[in-house]
């Protein structure tokens, strides 16, 4: 399964990026220096595997 989130709001250590859904959508989020290793993207791709 693969998901998009989009970056969505900036707090002083971190950037939260959120699905684009209106009901239990995922959030995740990463640090600053994550996010610049990432080349500051407006969106991630995420997949999800069953282990």
């Amino acid at each position: 399964m693969e998901i998009v989130l989009v970056k969505e709001k900036e707090t002083p250590g971190t950037w939260r990026f959120k699905e684009n859904k209106e009901y239990h959508p995922m959030t995740i989020y990463l640090t600053k220096e994550q996010v610049k290793e990432l080349g500051n993207p407006e969106s991630i791709k995420v997949t999800i595997t069953a282990a």
